[in-house]
């Protein structure tokens, strides 16, 4: 008797143990059995890594579990066309989920699995009924983090192939400049050439020192230079020639305003030039004429020296219109008359006497 009441008492326990357990394990994978649960489904660009059973947190509180995921969403159903995952969760009713409020698929630990997470929750938009959509964020993880960071590094990259590039541009110049026969050892051969004749110039010895000390000379206290510059003042000064001969200019033509008769005396000196010059182009037409005849003579002399002794047989111009004996009168007559205004008379006459 005693043996059956310890084989009841022991199957009573196994029942009890088991039914605790199914109690714990429908509490754990259906909390909807014993509690009162709303479902809302948030839609994701991508749902990677989540599986149902995720935790749901509200400000980092569990209320929930992910039940479902679809993908793809048929895009008519989906508010954003980039969207194309949604996930079904169930919380507990009592949880306070407002129409404003940021759904976000992160993860709680570097290893860890994601989980959905609302935050910044607005109180004064209310509650969101059951059943509602929400647009969620999705924090980027590793799988993200090598594409964004290769686009931020991809600029720097083309940045640093371009300086690259450049820089091998830039040694390879370097290396055609410097080359035995190319332009950068000629132009320091060049230089050097010019500093050795530049030395020279400037040397001790040079052409420069020695225009300095000229210069030097030429402009010291007893050089020509101030020497001619205290003639200068000298001259210029109150004791000066200068102001000397400006004094008695002054006092000449003081004594000239003060002469009454200068314009008699300009006047008689105008008149007198006057005449003078009448003369003297009187004077310069006859010796003009005299030098002509003079040439003429000596052109004679030099080319026809017979003419002095028999007649010539050269004309001039001015005789066919005017005879050099027609001067005046009768006289002039007859002796057009009795010679040819072509012929001229021998200066000398030779008369032959009968022996």
């Amino acid at each position: 008797m005693t043996i059956f009441r310890n084989e009841i008492r022991t199957g009573v326990l196994v029942v009890v143990t088991l039914t605790a357990l199914v109690c714990l394990l429908l509490y754990l994978g259906a909390p909807g059995v014993f509690v009162a649960q709303k479902k809302f489904r948030i839609y994701l660009d991508n749902a990677s890594s989540l599986s149902p059973g995720a935790p749901v947190l509200l400000a980092g509180r569990r209320i929930g579990q992910v039940i479902e995921l679809h993908s793809p969403v048929p895009e008519k159903e989906r508010p954003d066309p980039k969207l194309e995952t949604s996930v079904d969760i169930q919380v507990d009713k009592s949880a306070q989920i407002f129409n404003k409020v940021k759904a976000r698929m992160t993860l709680p630990s570097l290893l860890g699995k994601p989980v959905i997470d609302f935050t910044t929750g607005v109180e004064s938009s209310g509650l969101a009924p059951e059943g509602t959509g929400f647009v969620g964020e999705r924090d980027p993880g590793l799988a993200d983090a090598v594409p964004t960071l290769l686009e931020k590094l991809d600029p720097a990259l083309k940045t640093a192939t371009a300086t690259f590039e450049g820089l091998q541009k830039t040694a390879d110049n370097l290396n055609k400049l410097t080359q035995q026969n190319s332009d950068l050892p000629q132009a320091l051969a060049e230089f050097k050439k010019f500093t050795k004749h530049l030395n020279e110039v400037i040397g001790p010895d040079g052409a420069l020192r020695g225009s300095l000390e000229n210069i030097k000379k030429l402009t010291g206290d007893d050089g020509k230079l101030a020497t001619s510059f205290d003639q200068i003042a000298k001259m210029t000064g109150p004791d000066g020639d200068l102001a000397k001969t400006l004094a008695h200019a002054e006092k000449f033509t003081g004594k000239l305003e003060d002469n009454k008769d200068i314009d008699a005396t300009l006047h008689n000196l105008r008149t007198a030039s006057e005449n003078l010059d009448r003369q003297l182009k009187q004077f310069t037409g006859k010796l003009s004429a005299t030098a002509e005849n003079l040439k003429e003579g000596s052109d004679t002399l030099k080319h026809q020296p017979w003419r002095l002794i028999w007649p010539s047989t050269k004309k001039y111009p001015e005789e066919t219109l005017f005879p050099r004996n027609s001067t005046s009168g009768s006289d002039s007559k007859k002796a057009s008359e009795t010679t040819p205004p072509s012929t001229k008379q021998p200066l000398f006459k030779f008369h032959a006497t009968p022996r």
